[in-house]
């Protein structure tokens, strides 16, 4: 005859397991960041960002180009332009001036070493500026970027949620396989 009891040892081994499992998982959940930091190809998304105000990349990291490289700027959103800020020395960049919508291109080959900066006339007050960079070496990515990539804070409250919810069951489970669910009612 099989034995179909429940130990409290085996209970707290399979719910250990189970958490162990659960926390793996949440623990794994988060997804890659897109690397913002430029890496030389030579392609701007002009009004890209959640907000439809930002040059990527551009605006968080600067675009690392050599010179000779034709950056091309792509327009993902309605109403921007490119106005030059200041450049290099001896540079002739003259942006683009005139408002531009979604669909356009425009592109620009950058000769002379430095540090060119650029904004969105409309946008520029909301933090639309970009930066590119022109130098003879591109830098090498930073130990932080092969890091682990970051869990929002959103998932790992979902996942402590989900957690306690597992151990809440589990203890629920332990409690009616041990006392059982058929109470007789009190005789009189």
């Amino acid at each position: 005859m099989e034995d179909d009891t429940l130990s409290r040892r085996n209970f707290i081994r399979g719910a250990a397991g189970t958490a162990a499992a659960a926390g793996a998982v949440a623990a794994g959940s988060g997804t890659a960041a897109a690397q913002a930091t430029a890496d030389g190809s030579g392609t701007v998304e002009v009004g890209a960002g959640s907000d439809g105000l930002a040059y990527t990349p551009g605006t968080s990291e600067p675009l690392y180009v050599t010179p000779g490289t034709t950056v091309t700027f792509d327009w993902v959103t309605d109403g921007h332009n490119i106005v030059v800020d200041s450049q290099p020395e001896g540079a002739s960049w003259g942006g683009h001036e005139p408002l531009e919508d979604t669909g356009f291109s425009y592109e620009f080959t950058f000769e002379t070493t430095g540090v060119y900066e650029y904004y969105c006339d409309p946008h520029q007050s909301l933090g639309m500026v970009g930066t590119i960079e022109v130098v003879e070496q591109l830098p090498t990515p930073t130990a932080t970027a092969a890091g682990p990539p970051e869990v929002p804070d959103s998932a790992k409250s979902l996942g402590i949620a989900s957690f306690i919810a597992m151990v809440a069951t589990l203890g629920l489970a332990f409690f009616f396989t041990k006392y059982g669910g058929d109470y007789e009612p009190p005789e009189e």
